[in-house]
């Protein structure tokens, strides 16, 4: 088989399939690629470990560091004597008038915040392929593209599709926004932007009739409508929906700084502004900020993991690549280059978070190492003997 492709499409209303042929000359540039590929993502997942590990020391740290020097004041009176230190406030927070939609004109008289999602009906293509290899190394790919409609938040480029004629999306005239409210207090205190910001107890905006709508929009239900029939919808209908924040008891650690309850500069360049709803104490606050930072450290680990493994997978493509003149001997070739991969990530993985952490806590790290080299050697000699195993049976 010659090694240009070639491209065949049968078209219906709403699919079309394209099917492609290659040779096995035609897929070296394809292996090359993607061993270049899994080499930066191999690198990129040792920088993101190594960066999280030290994200993690440092912030750790402030907390701590944070959790023993904060006092706790009263929400009614700005004390001078606390100036620049770091505090912990609890009372009722305020606004000083109603919150408004911009667009909408659609608002609530005493909101922290409030929350506008915007959707309109669109155009989605979406994919579906499947490859067959043949003896030689030649690979035969199958992709079928389906139109459906659907309900998006985000606008969808029609322009990309396989087949825009007849699937094309309008330009979304609206967008989804928050929009917080401004001079928010809590007690004797204001609150700092983004102290506000990261309120988010929302709950959903009773339809507001006094509101003067933009043309075309009506109320249905608890969402804003433009279109013909909410039942029925078209491409290009839009509809909106509103949430708030009520104003409501808040907890807030942060510094006092000009009468502001603003972002702390702690330990380590770390920041320290925590807000809670309800009286919480400062001791419980910051367990939650410990617990939540554990939470992100343990997710950016997996995603390092994650991104090595198949980082080393993709630097194997040349290796499949020769292995492809037999489907049958490629799919095994496959089946040892994953169990290579986690081989190699596993320790490589632990052994990176090791190094990371002697920079830091050089007992945990020197400890994490003999782990990662013991798990190395076992797996080493636990291979071999299943090896061995199949080789007598």
């Amino acid at each position: 088989m010659a090694d240009e492709d070639t491209v065949i499409i049968t078209d219906s209303d709403d699919t079309v399939t394209e099917t492609t042929r290659q040779g096995w000359l035609g897929r070296l540039g394809g292996s090359v690629a993607g061993a270049f590929i899994g080499f930066l993502m191999l690198v990129g997942s040792i920088v993101l470990l190594s960066w999280n590990e030290g994200r993690a020391v440092d912030a750790i740290t402030a907390l701590n560091a944070g959790a023993k020097a904060v006092q706790s004041v009263p929400a009614d009176a700005v004390q001078p004597a606390n100036e620049g230190r770091l505090v912990h406030v609890s009372g009722p927070a305020t606004v000083p008038g109603r919150l408004n939609d911009p667009v909408f004109n659609v608002g609530h008289p005493s909101a922290l915040r409030l929350e506008r999602t915007v959707e309109m009906y669109q155009w989605r293509q979406n994919e579906e392929s499947k490859s067959e290899k043949s003896v030689g190394g030649s690979e035969t790919t199958t992709t079928t593209y389906r139109y459906v409609k659907e309900w998006s938040e985000r606008p969808i480029d029609s322009s990309a599709f396989k087949r825009p004629d007849g699937h094309r999306n309008p330009s979304m005239p609206y967008r989804s926004a928050a929009i917080e409210a401004r001079g928010a207090r809590l007690g004797a205190f204001a609150l700092d932007p983004s102290l506000v910001k990261q309120v988010s107890a929302f709950e959903r905006l009773a339809p507001d009739s006094s509101a003067v709508l933009p043309q075309g929009f009506s109320w249905v239900g608890e969402q804003l409508y433009r279109g013909a029939s909410p039942d029925q919808p078209q491409v290009g209908d839009v509809r909106v929906g509103f949430r708030v924040v009520p104003v409501q008891t808040l907890s807030v650690v942060g510094a006092q700084m000009n009468g502001t309850l603003t972002g702390f500069p702690g330990e380590r360049g770390q920041t320290i502004n925590l807000v809670e709803t309800g009286a919480r104490s400062a001791d419980t606050m910051f367990q939650h900020a410990k617990s939540d930072e554990n939470t992100l450290t343990w997710i950016l680990r997996a995603v390092g993991f994650f991104v090595m493994l198949f980082g080393v997978l993709f630097m194997a493509s040349p290796i499949l690549w020769l292995a492809s003149l037999l489907p049958f001997l490629e799919s095994l070739v496959g089946a040892a280059a994953f169990g290579m991969a986690v081989v190699v990530s596993v320790p490589l993985t632990l052994t990176v978070v090791a190094v990371a952490w002697l920079a830091h806590r050089p007992l945990v790290g020197a400890g994490l190492i003999v782990a990662g080299i013991v798990l190395a050697v076992l797996i080493r000699r636990v291979l071999p003997s299943r090896k061995r195993v199949a080789a007598t049976a």
